[in-house]
């Protein structure tokens, strides 16, 4: 591939079978032809953001020897949530090109531990999931997936992915039509995937998300500044106990998002019961990033206001105990921001629910990527 070098049109002869709404969403950036094509075929978002740029830096061997096409578009779901991998076949069938490559955020497992990519002979098909590349290096993983994948692909054979490196096995079917490519160490790699579950909720955006949490805990939070009787309890207060109760507030701030929206997954809707619970731990662990982010922004913003509002001379002379320094201003912010994230709970009933269903990974597939009458 021409590294910087796209071009985007409208791919409708490509899409046959495929509904208006997916057609209209079709993005495609194509190398140099220097031999035969490859289609790859991405969900939006996120992931078809992390293909561009791959190709923009682009590929390694198999870029140079052929012509590389990139579509963006709803990949089908069947109706527990999971990819519905005889459309995939199906599309790579219809594809005029030499291989097919499908690229997804939804998590992949099978009975040896997740699926990194998988192979199918037949339809020259690979497909690989996203967020078993773990949370960091996912560039990195999607290369390497990409390059092995292909250049197995090209020879009909997974001779060439036979020796991997270590951490990495290659598992197939009786009829030896089809692999897939997974860690060799399943709970390891179960524990890298649910955090590349969690990187995908993508939880610093949904900060916005937590506005109605984030005011009810300022207005909370503001109160500390005024009234001595809580400087009193912040300088009282070892360093340790006010990192306990912080903890806390989080910790409880995020079970009451949890519950009050019913932010889980269940077995029917995830794939089974494995998944289930990657995904409903993917999401506990998205909510700590943003709750624990919201708490920061508020800390500042306390800090900032009681420096500004509060007279140091004023502070000695209020409170026995406190001379003013700066260490006494974090304390007090510390403990008001600890107040607010616990009221940040009320605040939670202004936030619209659908925003914060979009957290969990099962939820946010359905609605992103709704079945249409073609996935029925």
């Amino acid at each position: 591939m021409e590294q910087g070098q796209s071009a985007t049109h409208d791919s409708s002869s490509e899409g046959a079978g495929r509904s208006p709404e997916e057609r209209a969403e079709q993005t495609v950036e194509e190398s140099s032809p220097r031999g035969g094509r490859v289609t790859i075929i991405s969900d939006p978002g996120r992931t078809s953001y992390l293909v561009r740029r791959l190709l923009r830096r682009g590929p390694r061997q198999w870029g140079e020897q052929h012509e590389i096409t990139h579509r963006q578009t709803r990949l089908p779901l069947r109706s527990d949530g999971t990819l519905d991998v005889d459309v995939a076949q199906e599309w790579a069938r219809e594809e005029s090109a030499s291989m097919t490559v499908v690229i997804t955020e939804l998590p992949r497992i099978g009975d040896s531990g997740p699926k990194s990519a998988e192979l199918h002979f037949a339809e020259r098909l690979a497909i690989i999931s996203l967020p078993v590349q773990g949370p960091a290096g996912v560039m990195h993983g999607l290369r390497r997936e990409l390059d092995r994948a292909l250049v197995t692909l090209r020879r009909h054979s997974p001779e060439p992915v036979e020796h991997l490196r270590v951490g990495w096995r290659l598992e197939q079917d009786d009829e030896r039509d089809s692999a897939y490519i997974t860690p060799r160490y399943t709970w390891p790699a179960r524990v890298w995937m649910t955090l590349g579950i969690a990187v995908s909720n993508e939880p610093l955006l949904s900060l916005p998300k937590l506005s109605g949490v984030f005011a009810a805990a300022s207005a909370t939070g503001a109160f500390g500044v005024f009234y001595g009787s809580i400087w009193g309890i912040a300088e009282a207060l070892p360093s340790w106990r006010l990192a306990v109760i912080t903890g806390l507030a989080i910790l409880g701030l995020v079970l009451w998002l949890m519950l009050r929206n019913r932010l889980w997954d269940g077995p029917g809707s995830a794939g089974g019961r494995r998944l289930a619970v990657m995904y409903t731990v993917a999401t506990v662990l998205s909510l700590l990033v943003s709750v624990a982010m919201l708490y920061l922004l508020l800390f500042a913003g306390i800090l900032v206001i009681s420096l500004l509002l509060i007279d140091p001379t004023y502070m000695a002379q209020t409170q026995e105990g406190l001379d003013g320094t700066l260490m006494n201003y974090v304390d007090i912010a510390w403990l008001a921001a600890s107040m607010g994230t616990v009221a940040g709970a009320i605040g939670s009933n202004f936030d619209p629910e659908a925003d914060l269903e979009g957290l969990t990974q099962g939820s946010r597939e359905l609605r992103r990527y709704p079945r249409d009458a073609e996935q029925r």
